[in-house]
């Protein structure tokens, strides 16, 4: 089968596999604009399993725009908890507000419109006007680059900018003769996610495996082909945990930096922390014991975690409080503030 005959046949059979095998997921039930713009924000860096779970979570408390714009910030940051890339939350909410009250509560029903609410970027935008408007407009994701090149053997280096319209465009053609712009993009993004994985794909599986490039070659493992190295920062966070039997300190995080928005414990960034006989502040001074450590990892840090104590339990939470500009809470409230994945584990460690 000659090339340009494989790229018209390609979007058939993906679409008629789809229709076979594709996966039930509770966001596809309709075309709801809101449940496929919210899986879609929720499934950004998040595996299905995971993904599902917190969609069911959101969907329950937030069944539509106006719930979730009427929400507080705090009660969407605590349902999100967990998932990490917490600016996804923050956008979220933010477009919930303006759709609400520019759109009164309408989704815009175009690329060109969902393209500028915050949070939606070239992908989701392309998925949503294509799912729930037909809207000729193709995703171009992680999905996408794996099974095209793959398929085609495509040897662009994905890292680089230009080849985002390589791809839109090569999908394109593709596509031609398709007339369920949606569809065509939930069959890519599928089977990206259920048969051509990026690691251990189900080729056995494969209704492509006879023409598919990187198998015949022997070069799965090489596409897409990705050069460019992420350079991975080290920080040390050391958290100092000043608490009695029923109450706790914490801080909100409100620098540019990464967990913005959520709640924390006193923290000395510092990759020589001594647990000698030390100011806190300008007035606690006393010995510190390490009680837990951990890793944080992120796209492109690696924080080292380590959780402290007072060995000194005779301490003044009132005027720890006041010195270090920090906030006093009831224990049993925790569950209504959102903290880091690595501090939310350290906390029902210590339950």
């Amino acid at each position: 089968m000659n090339k340009d005959t494989l790229k018209t046949s390609f979007a058939k059979r993906l679409i008629k596999w789809y229709k076979k095998e594709k996966r039930a997921l509770p966001f596809r039930e309709n075309k709801d604009p809101y449940r496929v713009w919210l899986s879609e924000i929720i499934l950004q860096q998040t595996q299905m399993e995971t993904g599902i779970k917190y969609y069911n979570i959101f969907i329950k408390s937030f069944p539509n725009i106006k719930s979730l714009a009427n929400s507080s910030e705090k009660k969407v940051y605590s349902l999100w908890q967990g998932l990490g890339y917490y600016n996804r939350a923050k956008n979220l909410h933010k477009s919930a507000k303006i759709i609400y009250k520019k759109y009164n509560g309408l989704f815009p029903d175009n690329y060109n419109e969902l393209i500028k609410l915050p949070g939606i970027g070239k992908y989701t935008a392309s998925a949503i006007s294509s799912i729930c408007y037909n809207e000729k407009k193709l995703v171009v994701d992680a999905n996408v680059f794996r099974v095209l090149s793959r398929f085609f053997g495509i040897s662009k280096d994905i890292s680089k900018s230009p080849s985002y319209n390589y791809f839109l465009k090569f999908s394109e053609r593709v596509a031609q003769e398709i007339t369920d712009f949606g569809e065509y993009n939930e069959s890519i993004m599928d089977f990206g996610g259920s048969v051509c994985l990026p690691k251990k794909p189900l080729c056995i599986k494969c209704v492509f495996e006879k023409d598919c490039f990187a198998k015949k070659e022997k070069k799965i493992k090489n596409f897409p082909i990705k050069k460019r190295k992420v350079k991975i920062k080290k920080r040390f966070f050391n958290y100092m945990v000043f608490e009695d039997n029923k109450h706790i300190l914490i801080k909100k995080r409100i620098k540019k930096d990464v967990w913005k928005n959520l709640y924390e414990f006193y923290l000395d960034e510092n990759q020589h922390f001594s647990r000698k006989p030390k100011i806190v502040g300008k007035k606690h001074k006393g010995n510190f014991k390490l009680i837990s450590k951990n890793i944080a990892k992120l796209s492109h840090q690696v924080i080292n975690v380590d959780f402290y104590r007072p060995e000194n339990g005779e301490y003044n939470l009132e005027k720890i409080k006041e010195d270090l500009n920090m906030v006093i809470i009831k224990k049993n409230n925790l569950k209504n503030y959102a903290f880091p994945k690595v501090i939310d584990n350290y906390l029902k460690s210590e339950s």
